[in-house]
């Protein structure tokens, strides 16, 4: 399947399966649930990643199962494009085709925590 049809199957899942519908993702560590929206959903798809088919393929299948898993590894207010709304980062650690990634959660001002990236790097120093 190219691409392009991927990404567009992505978007639709995520949206109908995951944003619609409310679903969140408790994690212990943050004693809140990991929420989606569409701009967290759209940066995760256009954010550069190698193997880029298979960081979309988790988006499709496999998502909600791999946040539950994967490992804290801590929270960081650092900003690379400060937001107003936003207090901070929480990283996860996980795999995706055989290759380290993270999980960027959003912790926003009124507490609530949002799937924001899925990146190749972090900022190791800025983690509190």
């Amino acid at each position: 399947m190219d691409l392009k049809t991927l990404r567009r199957l992505a978007k639709e899942r995520t949206r109908l399966d995951l944003v619609v519908q409310g679903v969140g993702i408790y994690r212990k560590e943050l004693d809140a649930e990991i929420r989606f929206n569409m701009a967290g959903m759209k940066e995760c798809i256009n954010q550069p990643f190698n193997p880029y088919a298979d960081k979309i393929n988790l988006l499709i299948s496999g998502l909600e199962e791999a946040l539950a898993c994967a490992t804290y590894l801590g929270f960081t207010t650092f900003q690379t494009h400060p937001k107003p709304h936003v207090l901070g980062y929480h990283y996860f650690k996980t795999e995706i085709g055989g290759k380290t990634a993270y999980f960027n959660i959003q912790m926003t001002v009124q507490k609530q925590h949002f799937l924001y990236s899925i990146t190749e790097t972090l900022h190791w120093d800025q983690l509190e």
